[in-house]
């Protein structure tokens, strides 16, 4: 059974009516409560519930597919999908600071940053010191690490507060002092963490996701900071590869089913869940957001979807035709029904999704047909009736990182530094390959321009591709239906809603 992190259960005061003295029958202090690791797993689970909100259609993750080269939103064939224009001002990079979209993927940020602040100081007023405080409190900075590396990720100087107890508004940092902050708070917590990724452990942060997260700092030091770091990434990469606790899913869509939970690719996993995540903050909806409504039936799927986000034809297009991976991530060609009987789209009309679009059908007068764009396919959808509309999850957990991500970033950081024949033989980088119907790359082939085609095409969807974009020099490029940009574009507005409540961030 999936492990799922619970929430903390209610203190409940109980007083006479007649007496102004308060009589407590029932009383749970803090002394009493945080004991256990289990009570404090239970108190962190608002640190890690932020997590959820990846999967919603507004999030970051939703906003960095947009902002790159993978999806797009163009009009659908019912004239929806426009908005204003806010999906059009993601994808073509004229994003205005009052965007909604902009606005929801720093709320993913700094509202996950809040939540470990009040967790941490409350653990912080516990005054007993013990080896499962020690751990969860490690797991929770290490999870704020995170946040703010998307933060400055995206927005290079943020707001830096590591407590609810200052009550002035939160200064300004630049990408250096963060860097350094986010560094120091993963190398000096990581050795109290769990080593193992046990069951008990899924979804929590573990020593590997304390290196992943590191590697990810370490693997961006140059374009964040000026100073080169790929010998630092190559070591903490090296550390959870040759750890053992890892390894390479047999089968690519093995980390994407139904019940991928038990994937050995995992290193950090959001669980969801048809049952348990089930509102517009916490649920994993990409059937929603992506599906045409008529294909839902034949699916299994008991809900009318939406028929927004669509594959970009490039993007489609840079695949190996011999690359199985394609196939795995996007929804093109005749579609089948969930017992694998051709579908019409009408009578003798088969159903075939034509995954090329003219760039003249996005904008806010033009409406794509219904037959074009591919739509994604990554994860597989249940068939079981469980999905049943825009605010019932997914039973699949979404990786966030995933072993497979540490082996690219390990062969990156070797081929940035010269080392070019060692990468191509990385035993698991070839078996990355193979696993797609690929031949290994040679040391020729290992071109900087080859591996981000090779991490865009493994990683694809999984919301590290505008970092990567940007650390290879490609974000500033045009591609469909998006012009050529300006440096200035590799720092995202900062919402109006932030700084009208935080004039600091002027």
């Amino acid at each position: 059974m999936k492990k799922a992190l619970s929430t903390i259960l209610g203190v409940v005061l109980l007083a006479a009516c007649t007496n102004l003295d308060e009589q407590i029958y029932s009383k749970i202090s803090k002394e009493n409560f945080f004991t256990t690791e289990e009570q404090f797993v239970k108190y962190s689970a608002r640190a890690y519930s932020s997590l959820q909100h990846w999967g919603t259609e507004k999030s970051l993750w939703t906003f960095v597919i947009q902002n790159t080269n993978e999806v797009c939103v163009p009009v659908n064939p019912n004239g929806g999908w426009w908005d204003d224009g806010r999906y059009n001002e993601v994808h073509v990079h004229s994003i205005s600071s009052s965007n909604r979209l902009l606005e929801m993927a720093w709320e993913y940020c700094f509202n996950g940053i809040t939540a470990c602040n009040d967790v941490l100081d409350m653990f912080e007023s516990v005054e007993k010191d013990f080896d499962a405080k020690n751990r969860v409190v490690a797991e929770v900075k290490v999870l704020r690490a995170y946040y703010y590396l998307c933060a400055i990720d995206n927005w290079g100087s943020v707001p830096y507060s590591v407590s609810k107890k200052d009550k002035n508004l939160p200064e300004k940092k630049d990408r250096a002092f963060m860097f350094k902050f986010i560094e120091d708070e993963i190398t000096g917590n990581i050795d109290y963490l769990q080593t193992d990724p046990t069951p008990d452990y899924y979804g929590r942060i573990t020593r590997g996701t304390a290196n992943a997260i590191l590697a990810k700092l370490y693997l961006n030091a140059e374009k964040w900071t000026g100073t080169a770091k790929w010998k630092e990434a190559e070591e903490v990469c090296n550390e959870i590869i040759t750890s053992g606790k890892y390894r390479l899913a047999d089968h690519y869509k093995d980390n994407f089913c139904v019940n991928n939970e038990n994937s050995p690719e995992q290193i950090l996993a959001i669980p969801y869940s048809t049952v348990y995540t089930t509102s517009d903050h916490n649920a994993f909806i990409i059937y929603m957001s992506t599906l045409p409504a008529d294909l839902c039936t034949p699916f299994g799927i008991n809900a009318q979807a939406w028929d927004g986000l669509c594959g970009e034809p490039d993007f489609l297009a840079s695949y190996d035709p011999a690359d199985t991976r394609k196939k795995d991530t996007w929804l093109f060609g005749q579609m089948y029904d969930k017992d694998g009987n051709p579908i019409e789209y009408s009578d003798g009309v088969p159903y075939i999704i034509d995954p090329d679009m003219p760039e003249s059908v996005y904008g806010k007068d033009a409406r794509r047909d219904a037959l074009q764009g591919a739509r994604i396919g990554k994860w597989t959808y249940q068939s079981d009736g469980r999905l049943t509309g825009g605010q019932v999850g997914m039973d699949n957990d979404f990786f966030l990182i995933r072993y497979a991500d540490v082996v690219l970033m390990y062969v990156e950081a070797l081929v940035r530094q010269g080392k070019t024949s060692q990468a191509a033989e990385v035993a698991d980088f070839k078996s990355i390959r193979r696993r797609a119907g690929l031949e290994p790359m040679t040391a020729a082939e290992l071109t900087l321009d080859n591996l981000y085609w090779e991490r865009a095409h493994e990683l694809a969807i999984e919301g590290w591709s505008r970092q990567d974009m940007i650390r290879f020099d490609k974000f500033l490029d045009a591609w469909w239906a998006k012009p050529a940009k300006d440096a200035s574009d590799l720092i995202l507005p900062i919402p109006k809603t932030a700084i009208a409540a935080n004039p600091n961030l002027k």
